[in-house]
């Protein structure tokens, strides 16, 4: 069998995404291309890489062993190019960096424009996933690290803590609670809520809470951001969770209330498998990223 690395590269990509268009999307090739990829690769391989259906396509058992021996091949050639690029002037190199809707918005911008400002050299694709999702991706090597909120310990991976932010009730301006300063998580639980997608932190987080209580959430709506969150809650449609840097100074018609629950203070973590794996500009990022971190936050790596 022959295989060429571009065409390994959309393989992986239409296994992750699980559909020709989203693939042809993230890769930005069009989709006609990465069929024709696909098809060739069959060819070679003798054998179905993928089940077709309504929804977009499924991997084979030869799809998964095949992309399982992908994801190796491009982790080796990410360390070599890691390796190499400390024999050149200055580091090079590209990092993949999956990272959720918190750090994506609110930290990541200015630290990484003064990151590729002082290393000029280094390529960066940074993608915006779920936490659970961004764990995924590190555990499985598709990216490098990821910045994610941690709600269950990590066998397989290191954890550094990276920030800290506590999350608010955010209700209607006009809401019976408007006025409170402080509130528990029983207060709220006959609340609707406008609720972040499947596999978000806080997601997760205040779906364990009300089921810790024996209840179930009354969840009216589920929207991909912030923003979504208090347009939701603003409109007099459920009340919201966020953390407070999701929550500015002046958001129009919505009050944001202190929790008042431990599980209220996340730690946004930096994650990956294995240090001595990385290459010399993925360890430079995180060292970058973890002196700007909060200072409050001591740097200990956990598994």
């Amino acid at each position: 069998m022959r295989f060429d690395l571009e065409s390994l590269r959309v393989f992986a990509a239409v296994v992750e995404e699980g559909s020709i268009a989203a693939a042809a999307e993230a890769t930005h090739i069009v989709a006609s291309a990465v069929s024709r990829r696909i098809t060739e690769l069959e060819r070679d391989a003798g054998t179905s890489l993928f089940e077709r259906h309504s929804r977009g396509v499924h991997a084979t058992a030869a799809g998964q062993t095949l992309y399982r021996h992908t994801q190796r091949i491009f982790e080796q050639l990410r360390q070599t190019e890691g390796e190499l690029s400390e024999y050149t002037n200055g580091v090079r190199g590209h990092v993949r960096l999956s990272v959720n809707f918190t750090a994506m918005a609110h930290y990541l911008p200015e630290v990484l424009n003064r990151f590729l400002a002082a290393n000029s050299a280094i390529k960066i694709d940074l993608m915006e996933k779920t936490s659970d999702v961004v764990l995924r991706m590190v555990e499985s090597g598709q990216v490098d690290f990821g910045i994610c909120a941690v709600t269950d310990p990590q066998e397989r991976l290191v954890c550094v803590p990276y920030r800290v932010d506590r999350l608010f009730l955010v209700v209607p301006v006009h809401h019976r609670f408007a006025m409170r300063t402080s509130l528990t998580f029983t207060d709220v639980l006959e609340e609707d809520f406008v609720g972040m997608q499947d596999g978000a932190s806080i997601y997760t987080l205040i779906q364990r809470a009300a089921a810790a209580y024996g209840r179930r959430l009354k969840l009216r709506i589920q929207v991909t951001s912030f923003e979504a969150v208090r347009n939701m809650v603003a409109a007099g449609l459920g009340v919201g969770l966020l953390p407070e840097v999701g929550i500015p100074d002046g958001a129009p018609n919505v009050v944001k209330i202190a929790l008042d629950e431990p599980w209220a203070e996340r730690s946004l973590q930096i994650v990956y498998r294995d240090l001595d794996g990385l290459s010399a500009a993925s360890k430079l990022l995180i060292e970058h990223l973890a002196s700007a971190s909060n200072p409050a936050v001591p740097p200990t790596p956990t598994r």
